[in-house]
């Protein structure tokens, strides 16, 4: 995997900028998953997709759309599934853009809380996503004061929105510099390509790395806040979620397809991780389909 460290130069007739993905410039899915990293603030949302989204030390899933905003320095990557329309649009912005002090203004507070947010990343309850995703359109069609009214309207909507949440977890280490990139890089590559595997060894995955296990393992609970196998089983739990949503496919042959050859430990990680049994939560899914 490599990393696309992103530099930005604000258009001068512009104080953001914004980028809409469609049906005509749809997202390569062939290629070389790239995880990203900039020094702007990222708002992200997405409309007629689904996929994995990969946010500092989180791995989610999310379907039919998703709406996150991240800020500076915080690798990110999305793996969409394939769809006949998709909607994507994304907003950048620096913080210095718009003032030294500006955010530090009364009138600002509950912006300036959100950016502080945005170091762990923030996303929004699915039910909120379509009115920020029609607020969001009609920005883009916009120019001159009304473009930059309509910003921060929405920055004051997303900064009021009671359902927000972190995606990272407490203590997330931003991502710095180059010898970090390239340990995190590696990690996300190895978790994606073998996360199914029933054999990941943390000899093997410390190997890849070019770490020694006990440093890898100092290295990655600094970083990620989180025991690597606690990472591990969070992916795969994820991805069984999926599966139990998406699929008929029965409990035992997703804890397989998940990555565990043991059923018992299988729902054990599952029931830890979700709150509820594999067979618990699909009859949850069952029951918000009536």
């Amino acid at each position: 995997m490599k990393t696309l460290v992103e530099k930005w130069s604000r258009p001068s007739q512009h104080s953001f900028v914004s980028n809409r993905y469609g049906v005509d410039k749809s997202f390569d899915r062939s290629a070389e998953v790239l995880m990203r990293m900039h020094d702007e603030y990222e708002v992200t949302v997405m409309v007629g997709c689904s996929g994995k989204r990969f946010i500092g030390n989180t791995i989610e899933n999310f379907s039919k759309q998703d709406l996150f905003l991240i800020g500076p320095h915080v690798p990110h990557f999305v793996q969409l599934d394939e769809h006949d329309k998709e909607d994507v649009i994304t907003l950048r912005f620096l913080k210095e853009g718009f003032g030294e002090n500006f955010f530090s203004l009364p009138e600002n507070e509950f912006i300036a809380r959100l950016l502080a947010e945005a170091q762990r990343g923030v996303s929004f309850d699915q039910a909120d996503v379509p009115a920020f995703h029609q607020k969001i359109v009609e920005l883009t069609t916009l120019q001159g004061f009304e473009r930059m009214i309509a910003f921060f309207q929405l920055l004051q909507q997303m900064a009021l929105n009671p359902r927000r949440r972190a995606i990272s977890s407490r203590g997330f280490t931003l991502v710095k510099n180059v010898k970090d990139c390239e340990v995190v890089n590696k990690t996300y590559e190895y978790i994606i390509n073998r996360f199914a595997d029933h054999d990941i060894t943390l000899d093997e995955i410390s190997a890849y790395v070019s770490m020694a296990p006990a440093t890898f393992c100092r290295y990655f609970k600094k970083h990620f806040h989180k025991t690597f196998t606690n990472f591990l089983n969070e992916v795969r739990v994820g991805h069984a979620c999926k599966l139990l949503q998406e699929t008929n496919y029965s409990i035992a042959a997703i804890a397989f397809a998940s990555g565990y050859n043991q059923l018992t430990h299988f729902n054990r990680q599952f029931k830890r991780i979700v709150g509820y049994s594999p067979k618990e939560y699909r009859q949850l899914l069952d029951g918000q389909g009536d």
